[in-house]
Parts: C-alpha cells; sequence; structure tokens
C-alpha cells in the first residue's frame, strides 16, 4: 500500500474518531469502571499501573516537581506500592548520590503521611549500609549511608542511629591501616554532623576523641592521619555544611528508632502480586487515610477532587500530570481491533522497505494519537518477525527526533515491558529484549531508567537477563 493511500485511509478514520475531553477526575483514577478489579486479572493489571507509575514518577522527580511527584504517589495506594517505592527510591539514589537530598525530601513528606513506607526505606538503607560496610565496598557503602544522614535531618532517622554507624566503624575496623571507615564517617559528618551534635554532643565528642587516639599513632597511614584531621577540622566548624534539604526540618515529623542489631530484612518485603479479596474497602480505607491527611473529611464529596487540584502549577508539572494519564491508558481496549489500527501497523510494517523514515513518521505523527497504543503496536510488529529488525528502534528514534511526547511514551514503554515481562512467551521475550538494547544503544533509554529497574526481580527473569547481557556485550 502506497504512502499516499494509506494517508487518504487515516485522514478519513481521523474525522470519524475523536478522543472525549478530559475532566479533572480523570486525573484521580482513570481506569476506573473499565477494569474490573474483583477479578484477579484486573487487579493484576492494577498492580502493574501501580509498579509502571512509582517506578516512573520516581525516576522523574527533582527539585523543582517533588510537590507535583508526591501528589501523584499519594493518590495511588502507596501501602500496596510501599516494597516496589523502596526499592525504586534506593536505586535511583545509588545511582545519582547528588540527588541524594531530593530523595530523602521525598521520603520525608512520604513519612508524615505514611510512616511505615518512611520506616521501610530506612530499614532498607541500614540493611544497605551493613552489607556494603562489612564487604569493605565503599562504592556501595557511601551512597547509603549519604541516604541515613539526610533522614536524620529530616527527623525521620533518630540521630542515635548516626553515632551507632560511627562508633560501628571504629571498632570493626583497624582504622591505622584502613582508609575505608574514615571515608565513611566523613561522608556521614558532613552531612548530618550538625543534627547529632545538637541532639548528642557528649556521645559524639566520645566517638570522636577516642579518633583522636590514632593521631598519636606514628605508624598511622598519612592518608588516614590527613583524613582524621579533615574530622576534626568539622567538629571545631560545628559540622557547618551547605544546606542540601528541600525543605526544613518538620517538627512533627513521625522519626524512627532503627538500630544497626534490630533491623532484619525478611521474605515479607519481596515485591510480589497478591490477589485482595477485599481490594476495593482497602482502596477506599487508604483514599479515606489520605483525605484525612489532607485536611479533608472522608464523606466530603469534592476532597479529592480538591487535594489533586494542579491547575496553578506550573507548565512542566502540567506535563508531567499528562503524561500519568498515559499510564492509567495501559491495557485500555487492548483487544479493540480498529480500522485506523490496522492502517497503522501496515505503516509501520513498511519500515523494512525505508532508508527514510521522515515521510511514515508524519503520517504517523499526524493521525496517531500521542499514547501507549503506538508502542503496542511497533513492539507486536517487532514479534511477527522470527528475529528482530533494527528498522523498528530507527522508527521510533525518527519518532521521538519529531515529537518529545514520545521520549516520554518511550520511557514508559521500557518500564512497562519490563514490569509484565513474566507474560513473555521465550520468542517474545528474545524479541523485546532486544528492541529495547538497541534504544538503549540509540540513547533512547537513559542509564538511570535501566539502573532504576536493574535491582527488581520479576517472574520471567529470562527478559531482564537477556537485556543486561545484550546491551553489556
Amino acid at each position: 500500500m502506497e504512502l499516499s493511500s494509506m494517508d487518504s485511509s487515516l485522514s478519513t478514520i481521523n474525522g470519524q474518531e475523536h478522543e472525549a475531553p478530559q475532566t479533572r477526575s480523570d486525573y484521580i483514577d482513570d481506569e476506573q469502571g473499565v477494569i474490573d478489579k474483583s477479578r484477579d486479572d484486573g487487579q493484576r493489571t492494577a498492580w502493574y499501573k501501580l509498579h509502571i507509575l512509582i517506578g516512573y514518577l520516581v525516576y522523574k522527580v527533582n527539585a523543582v516537581n517533588i510537590g507535583t511527584v508526591t501528589k501523584k504517589l499519594l493518590q495511588h495506594n502507596m501501602i500496596r506500592g510501599k516494597h516496589m517505592f523502596c526499592r525504586f527510591i534506593i536505586s535511583a539514589q545509588h545511582f545519582s548520590t547528588t540527588d541524594t537530598h531530593v530523595y530523602a525530601t521525598l521520603v520525608a513528606v512520604i513519612n508524615l503521611v505514611l510512616p511505615e513506607i518512611g520506616k521501610l526505606v530506612l530499614k532498607k538503607c541500614v540493611i544497605l549500609f551493613q552489607s556494603t560496610f562489612f564487604r569493605n565496598n565503599i562504592l556501595d557503602c557511601s551512597p547509603s549511608v549519604m541516604f541515613i544522614g539526610h533522614l536524620i535531618n529530616h527527623g525521620v532517622a533518630d540521630e542515635k542511629l548516626g553515632i551507632e554507624i560511627l562508633r560501628n566503624l571504629l571498632e570493626q575496623h583497624d582504622i591505622s591501616n584502613d582508609i575505608f571507615p574514615i571515608k565513611i564517617a566523613i561522608v556521614l559528618l558532613k552531612i548530618c554532623g550538625k543534627k547529632i551534635s545538637e541532639a548528642h554532643k557528649d556521645l559524639l565528642t566520645e566517638v570522636l576523641d577516642d579518633m583522636l587516639i590514632f593521631l598519636n599513632n606514628e605508624e598511622l597511614n598519612a592518608e588516614v592521619r590527613n583524613d582524621v584531621k579533615l574530622i576534626l577540622i568539622l567538629q571545631e566548624n560545628g559540622f557547618k555544611f551547605q544546606q542540601l534539604d528541600l525543605v526544613p526540618a518538620n517538627e512533627y515529623q513521625i522519626t524512627h528508632f532503627q538500630t544497626l542489631e534490630t533491623v532484619v530484612d525478611t521474605a515479607s518485603d519481596k515485591i510480589s502480586y497478591h490477589y485482595d479479596s477485599e481490594f476495593e474497602f482497602h482502596e477506599q480505607k487508604y483514599k479515606n487515610l489520605i483525605l484525612k491527611s489532607q485536611g479533608y473529611d472522608s464523606e466530603e464529596e469534592n476532597g479529592l477532587e480538591s487535594v489533586t487540584d494542579f491547575n496553578n502549577q506550573y507548565d512542566g508539572e502540567k506535563e508531567l500530570i499528562k503524561v500519568m494519564k498515559h499510564i492509567n491508558d495501559i491495557e485500555k481496549d487492548t483487544n479493540m481491533l480498529s480500522l485506523r489500527k490496522v492502517c497503522l501497523r501496515k505503516l509501520i510494517n513498511l519500515t523494512y522497505l525505508m532508508t527514510d523514515y521522515t515521510k511514515l513518521v508524519q503520517q504517523i505523527v499526524k493521525y496517531c494519537q500521542v499514547n501507549m497504543d503506538l508502542f503496542n503496536m511497533i513492539i507486536d510488529c517487532c514479534c511477527e518477525h522470527s528475529t528482530y529488525e533494527n528498522h523498528f528502534g530507527n522508527l521510533t528514534k525518527e519518532l521521538t527526533e519529531t515529537d518529545a511526547r514520545f521520549a516520554d511514551m518511550v520511557e514508559i514503554a521500557f518500564i512497562y515491558c519490563y514490569v509484565i515481562s513474566d507474560k513473555f512467551d521465550s520468542h517474545r521475550t528474545q524479541i523485546v529484549s532486544s528492541y529495547f538494547v538497541h534504544l538503549l544503544e540509540l540513547g533512547l533509554i537513559p542509564s538511570k531508567l535501566l539502573s532504576l529497574l536493574g535491582e527488581l526481580v520479576y517472574a520471567n527473569t529470562d527478559y531482564s537477563t537477556i537485556l543486561f547481557q545484550k546491551h553489556n556485550e
């Protein structure tokens, strides 16, 4: 079929189809009434969407949009998704330690409403510190200590945890020749030394006095000696450092008294789907909890709508909200086969005949709505071949360069396929993983997003294994 005739067909169809106007309530829970959540498959779809939404928001959060991200996260059942949130935010912080203050602020604000989430994140950070510390792995230990330090600043973690970590650094290592514990101590003291000093000055002085003893050791490693002196300089200056936290510590913050000895990793912390026979009851209970935390009565009809009123937000935040709409649309009407879809699939399959995708992409952009449906079609077309064909990745690149909105869809599609990979057969696993490896090579998927998902384990481990193996080749 020629592009000109395809253009005419799509133009006719486009005039007959239109999208219903979107209302503010659509942003609250767009899939309500479409998915039967009393059924196992309906709940599983809702679980996938929750997973994708939390992953995408954690990936996108920054110092500017953190308010909107917090609201959008709390709009969805974070109790149900607490383990995935914890895993995502720790992975993101580990990849980008310079944004630790952003992630800690997000945890601190959520902790005010849902303290069990703040407690879980802190617990995981402590477990990560313990495992990396005893392996002398400074690259992995330092990020966890940074996160703990910022959580201490926010009052999510008690200052005594900082004292305990400092003591542990001294007791478990011979610091006369080992630079590792001193480096970690400096990381912690630079971030929260002032907060610890204000709460437990005597205890902190006692710990630092023990370090002073090592300065009299003639066999002390020169680098260790210099770092010990740096700690003493920090103490003399009152642990002054550049303020990084985005909001001041809240005087009503809920503080968790975790210790290195009491924290234990449990199997119940694993990310897994479970059918909930009282799904709607628990969803309403969560919604009432959030409304109450925002100062609304659970019976107020317009309460939730007021909580999610973003009309006064700046354009960047509005764009983020629009992207959330696409996540809500995932797996809606996936079985509906329209004439437009047939034509678009034929267009996509024409790519193997072309070296220049400009005209083809212009037709797709002109007549196709920017949503997940298009990427589902591209992936389906990929899977119709026995092996992956690079022209599908090249088409995707052309789409993102023609319309920036498609770049967001690529990222969502990447998370989506990673999360639902347990549905894939062996052929689809091979093809889809190859498609996204190609997109990674083309620079369409940031390394941060790959890192965010890299720590997660799903039922289809073959998918993630193939993805990472091919990417590392």
